[in-house]
C-alpha cells in the first residue's frame, strides 16, 4: 500500500460532492428531463423538485423546453459521468483529466444559461440567498475539478 497516494482534503470534498451531483441528476434532474413535476406527481423527487420551485424558484416549476433539454443532459449524461469522473479523481487517474475538463466546460457553460435566465428572465428566484447556495456548488466545483486535475502532482502516486 507504499503506492497509494495520499488524498487531501480536497480529493474527499470534490469526490463526495460529484456523487452528491449524480444523486441529484439522477433523481432531480430526470424528473424535469421526462417533465413529471408537479404536486401530485407519483415520482417523490418530481413532487420534492416541484415544492422547492413553488418556494423558492419558479422557473423550475415552469421547466421549459431549455431546461428540460440541460436537465436530460444532467440526468442522463452528466448522471453516469459524475460516478466515472469521482472514481478516477479518487484513483488520481489521468484518463479522467481530458474528460473532467470537457464536463467543466460544458457545466460553466450550461449554467452562465441557467443563472442568466433565473436572474434576468420572467421568472426570477424570490430568495436570492437561496438560489445562490442551491447552484453556487454547480460553478465552484468544475473550476475546483480543473484545477485539481491539471495540478502536477494529481497522477503521481
Amino acid at each position: 500500500m507504499a503506492d497509494t497516494p495520499r488524498r487531501s482534503l480536497l480529493d474527499a470534498f470534490l469526490v463526495a460532492t460529484l456523487v452528491a451531483f449524480a444523486g441529484t441528476s439522477l433523481l432531480c434532474d430526470r424528473a424535469a428531463a421526462l417533465d413529471i413535476i408537479a404536486p401530485d406527481s407519483s415520482d417523490p423527487f418530481a413532487r420534492a423538485v416541484y415544492w422547492y420551485g413553488v418556494r423558492y424558484d419558479p422557473l423550475v416549476v415552469a421547466n421549459p423546453l431549455f431546461l428540460q433539454v440541460m436537465s436530460g443532459i444532467s440526468a442522463f449524461v452528466f448522471g453516469p459521468l459524475y460516478f466515472w469522473l469521482a472514481r478516477g479523481l479518487w484513483r488520481r487517474d489521468p484518463k479522467v483529466r481530458l474528460p473532467a475538463l470537457f464536463w467543466a466546460v460544458a457545466m460553466t457553460y450550461s449554467m452562465i444559461v441557467h443563472v442568466a435566465v433565473e436572474l434576468w428572465g420572467e421568472l426570477p428566484p424570490p430568495n436570492l440567498a437561496v438560489f445562490v447556495g442551491v447552484y453556487a456548488p454547480y460553478v465552484v466545483v468544475p473550476l475546483l475539478v480543473v484545477w485539481r486535475v491539471r495540478r502536477p502532482d494529481f497522477a503521481t502516486p
